[in-house]
């Protein structure tokens, strides 16, 4: 049995920023909005949807008394309650009541814990200033403060690098996913990431413990780190580079992208997969080096290869995230063939995403067309659930035959396949679940 928990980080600094933030209570501040062309965007982060439109959301968290998502490349206020979700990766963070701050020395003294998948986490809770002992590689103790320092991200950077010297050790797994929680929280804040990717080790670290291929050490065992923590190295990886061409370099020139296609190619867990392929998307979009070292190395065949439904054995709980891994995979690739997020790109790459996108259009088509390939007498998808995985593969393939119709042409039995399509559609029942793939339907009837 798979049990979720969270790992809860509560970042305390003096109480008046508690009570300044308290001052915004309006939970429609964290709610994402359309943007129009007379939207200041100035304090805001906005994304481009499939159809065009801008959403956006504020680029500073919105703190209330409520627990809220915390959205990609937010900056979280000090002072704040954050929990990750250690299964999902989904931070979010409230106000930290009074109540809490003065039951936080309690649950240290009573040892309160975390399940976080199948292992057992201590919940530490740590007031500013506070230090407690890591133990790094060779038995040596340093001091931890807790504070979002520089120093505190040195002793985490040590830990890590330390601690991946040698054979993967069960026992050590908790510590780890402590640590790797607060770089995660930590590499938000720019100077942490640059800090943490300018340190020679890290990044090799980082990997490391993402991979899940058996390694190379001495000793009891070369078993590679349990799944929790895989999937949570790999968020702090792609956390640190989002957005900044020169920490994407840096994560390039270190290996980045030739080790996590490696990683996609032998990883099985559905849920480290995907922060994985979180963390392969961060480093490659919007870099033109990183896409073409991606492209040269047959990434595009990599994502591909990516189906859940021959990865695992069905069981109740997995359907869900699978399909949340085709749809984290279908957009990255929609990404990768948006030339709005590659500007720079080089003659050279030009030429490599072409022939991505035609390994892309036949791949989508095949899907469209087969998208029952994975149906038997155990496992059943629902009519709508599979409509809405249908309308991702159909709206990205439309995408890549307009911006690359040369490399993207669609046999002529698929025509066929989108009038039939479009009748089916018309006989189903709920025709607001279905509206969209609809539209893009008619799209493709060209």
């Amino acid at each position: 049995m798979v049990r979720v928990g969270f790992l809860s980080v509560v970042a305390l600094a003096v109480l008046a920023a508690v009570g300044a933030a308290s001052s915004n209570n309006n939970n429609n501040n964290q709610k994402p909005f359309l943007a129009n062309e007379h939207q200041n965007t100035t304090d805001n982060i906005c994304t481009t949807n499939a159809d065009g439109t801008r959403t956006c959301y504020p680029a500073v968290f919105q703190a209330t008394s409520e627990f809220q998502a915390i959205m990609p490349g937010q900056s979280v206020p000090p002072g704040l309650h954050i929990q990750i979700d250690m299964t999902t990766g989904q931070r979010k963070a409230r106000l930290m009541p009074p109540e809490e701050l003065a039951n936080s020395e309690n649950d240290r003294e009573h040892g309160a814990v975390v399940i976080v998948d199948d292992i057992t986490v201590p919940k530490v809770v740590h007031k500013e200033g506070e230090h407690d002992q890591v133990v790094l590689g060779g038995g040596k103790k340093h001091s931890t403060t807790h504070s979002g320092s520089a120093s505190s991200l040195e002793e985490y950077i040590n830990h890590i690098v330390a601690v991946t010297s040698g054979p993967a050790d069960p026992r050590a797994a908790s510590r780890m996913l402590e640590v790797l929680g607060e770089l995660e929280e930590l590499v938000h804040d720019t100077r942490h990431a640059r800090q943490l990717l300018h340190d020679v080790s890290a990044v090799p670290a980082l990997l490391h413990l993402s991979d899940p291929r058996p390694h190379q050490a001495t000793g009891a065992s070369n078993e590679p780190w349990p799944p929790a923590v895989r999937q949570l190295s790999s968020m702090v990886l792609g956390s640190a580079v989002q957005n900044n061409q020169k920490l994407q370099g840096v994560a390039l020139r270190s290996g980045a992208v030739t080790q996590l296609l490696g990683v996609l190619q032998t990883e099985t867990h559905l849920k480290s997969l995907g922060k994985h392929v979180f963390a392969l998307s961060a480093i490659v979009r919007g870099h033109s080096a990183a896409l073409e070292q991606f492209a040269t190395r047959n990434g595009f065949q990599a994502l591909q290869a990516i189906r859940p439904s021959l990865l695992v054995p069905y069981h109740d709980n997995n359907e869900d995230e699978a399909s949340k891994l085709e749809s984290r995979v279908v957009r990255f690739i929609d990404d990768l063939f948006n030339p709005e997020f590659n500007p720079d790109a080089t003659p050279d790459t030009k030429r490599l995403l072409a022939d991505g996108a035609g390994v892309w259009c036949r791949a989508l088509v095949s899907r469209l067309v087969n998208s029952l390939e994975d149906v038997d007498d155990v496992r059943e998808i629902s009519p709508a659930s599979l409509y809405l995985r249908r309308s991702a593969y159909a709206k990205t393939l439309q995408s890549i035959r307009i911006e690359y119709p040369d490399s993207c042409v669609p046999p002529a039995e698929f025509k066929t396949w989108v009038q039939e399509e479009l009748v089916t559609l018309l006989n189903y029942g709920h025709k607001d679940d279905v509206e969209e793939y609809r539209q893009v339907l008619n799209e493709l009837d060209y």
